[in-house]
């Protein structure tokens, strides 16, 4: 036990002293080092300074279509070599890395030109450099970004979109800094939010000229792609509903003409239905020239909605036209609508009439002998006057109901025909509309700004 007791303490003494040693080891690099060192000054050597940079963070808070506004919060690192922070490690117990604070060496300024707010997740005191022993120089920055984003609104909702998060040096030139943009290492962490997927992300280095001098720029651009199951579930799927449905309740046949006008009014609410969904889809999208693809959509349906609807109402018209005339359907329309002939049963109304006024004629000088049975015969005349009038009244009412059945069979075939050729229209419409979310991811535009 008093064996173990020593080791312990020996071990223990020993892991203090070597903390001690590098404690004093970095006091001793960084009096070294900073003893005539001005962060002020850039550290030239032969050339320009060369930083290389790239992105390894990049999280997508939000997408704002309608402001073109995107934020996100990122964190790219920075390395360089200054030659002025150089020392041996061997004269130093063999430490060859120090981590000092930010404000205590140079650091190249590059700011995000294309934003409407960028702000440092840690301020200048807080923030640490690292520094090798052959000059390099290690940092990464965390930042939070609000950038403009231009939105293409043409696919929505399956749409992707390219926004950038540009940097570039206010006031040193291609003389004095360049930058060496790569590409994003594999173990770099992006990720989108709840709307939208972040599948890519790329570094694009370019210059561009501002009063005479060459400066650099560098774009880390963000591949997004929307996910569209929101907007399937809660404005497509009811879109298609409301118009299959609607076609079905306007073109299904009917008797008369009150179910008929009860078609054109169950077609006037669903265009009200689908012009509200409509008003969804344009406030969310910026406005622009640009109608998305989702508009397109839905401003056909309203157009098959309201083309039935109004041959609904040519049918009523036509209808109440031709039952008013009392006009049947001619052979030709109903050989071409493959219904068969209605065969009219002849009337009854005036047969016999002639031959009774003919016998009246006859009889008159009997009547002028017996006057009771003249008084009889003219109340029995006016009996029949009034029952041939009745049977008049039934066989018009009569005529009239099979005019009316007859329209109805003719136009029960338009129904029939419309009916399918509408809800075909209105399949076809959505097969076109969801057939996008099946095309190729489009390339990168040259032009993201």
């Amino acid at each position: 036990m008093v064996i173990y007791g020593f080791f312990g303490t020996f071990l223990w003494l020993v892991l203090v002293e070597k903390a001690i040693c590098i404690h004093n080891e970095t006091s001793n690099i960084l009096r070294d080092i900073f003893s005539d060192y001005d962060k002020r000054v850039l550290p030239f050597n032969s050339g320009p300074v060369l930083v290389n940079m790239t992105i390894v963070l990049g999280i997508l808070i939000e997408l704002k279509e309608n402001q073109q506004l995107a934020a996100y919060v990122i964190s790219h690192t920075q390395r360089w070599y200054d030659e002025r922070l150089r020392w041996e490690p061997a004269l130093y117990r063999g430490q060859s890395e120090v981590i000092v604070p930010q404000s205590m060496v140079w650091i190249p300024k590059l700011f995000v030109y294309n934003s409407l707010e960028s702000k440092d997740m840690l301020t200048e005191n807080r923030a640490d450099v690292r520094l090798y022993h052959t000059g390099r120089i290690k940092i990464n920055i965390p930042q939070y970004v609000q950038a403009i984003c231009r939105i293409q609104t043409e696919s929505f909702p399956f749409d992707c979109q390219f926004c950038a998060v540009a940097l570039a040096s206010p006031l040193l030139n291609v003389k004095e800094m360049k930058v060496n943009a790569t590409q994003p290492p594999l173990d770099s962490y992006f990720t989108g939010n709840a709307e939208w997927y972040l599948f890519n992300v790329t570094v694009r280095h370019m210059e561009f000229a501002e009063e005479g001098e060459s400066r650099v720029e560098v774009q880390y651009i963000f591949h997004l792609q929307r996910r569209p199951i929101y907007y399937i579930t809660v404005i497509v799927a009811p879109t298609f509903l409301i118009s299959a449905l609607s076609i079905l309740g306007i073109f299904s046949p009917g008797s008369n003409d009150g179910p008929r006008n009860e078609k054109v009014s169950l077609g006037l609410g669903s265009l009200l239905a689908m012009t509200v969904l409509l008003g969804i889809v344009a406030g969310a999208m910026p406005k622009s020239n640009d109608i998305p693809l989702l508009g397109y959509y839905i401003l056909v349906v309203i157009v098959l909605c309201a083309v039935a609807v109004g041959i609904s109402m040519a049918f009523l018209a036509v209808s109440r036209h031709f039952i008013q005339k009392e006009q049947m359907p001619s052979k030709r329309l109903l050989r071409m609508m493959f219904l068969t002939e209605y065969r009219k049963r002849r009337s009854t109304i005036f047969r016999g009439v002639h031959n009774y006024r003919h016998s009246q004629d006859c009889d008159n000088q009997m009547y002028s002998k017996v006057p009771e049975i003249q008084s009889i015969c003219n109340m029995m005349e006016e009996i029949a006057d009034s029952h041939r009038s009745m049977r008049r009244k039934a066989d018009a009412k009569a005529n009239k109901k099979l005019v009316e059945k007859e329209w109805s069979r003719v136009f029960a075939r338009f129904d029939y025909f419309f009916l399918v050729v509408f809800q075909t229209f209105n399949l076809t419409a959505l097969a076109v509309f969801l057939r996008v979310a099946w095309l190729p991811t489009p390339e990168l535009r040259e032009q993201i700004l």
